[in-house]
């Protein structure tokens, strides 16, 4: 009996790095944007402390890969709501700490292999399901693959700001 815990233990730890968080039964599709997307970085998102379970057990915190939308390929809204169509210029945030449901662990593989400036063609849906006990929205990349294409240079953007003076007391 001992020996069966122990297989079901190993099993239950190399079940999320094979198949991540699954698609969850009732969900449904609102939107889906197939762009090519630049790589810009990823950034570490800490936790905001907005709740009793922070910073331990909340899952606030995130590891954030950005893209930025070059071209949207194919936009689909079958119903009234869901995303709008991702335009040019735009960024679409990956969360690649934390499981996504219905996003495999393929994608979040490659993209720890992108470097800044690398095209991607990617696919992220739009999903209102059942999660737990309660209804809400997800995002997950469905298709994700490099492209051999080289990034358009950044355009030049002048400050948006003006810097403003130290002002130092008793002067």
């Amino acid at each position: 009996m001992k020996h069966i815990n122990t297989i079901i233990a190993i099993a239950a730890l190399a079940m999320p790095s094979l198949f991540a968080a699954p698609m969850p039964a009732k969900a449904d599709l609102l939107a889906s944007n197939t762009v090519t997307a630049v790589y810009v970085g990823t950034q570490e998102r800490p936790c905001m402390f907005r709740t009793a379970l922070c910073p331990d057990r909340c899952d606030h915190a995130a590891k954030v890969a950005n893209f930025q939308v070059l071209d949207n390929e194919d936009y689909k809204k079958p119903g009234k709501y869901g995303d709008d169509k991702a335009e040019a210029g735009s960024v679409i945030m990956v969360d690649v700490k934390n499981d996504t449901p219905g996003q495999e662990a393929a994608v979040n593989e490659l993209i720890s292999t992108l470097k800044p400036g690398d095209v991607v063609r990617m696919t992220q849906d739009h999903y209102y399901g059942e999660i737990g006990n309660c209804m809400t929205p997800f995002r997950p990349i469905t298709k994700i693959e490099k492209l051999d294409k080289k990034a358009p240079a950044p355009e030049a953007k002048p400050e948006q700001y003006p810097v403003m003076p130290i002002m130092r007391r008793g002067r």
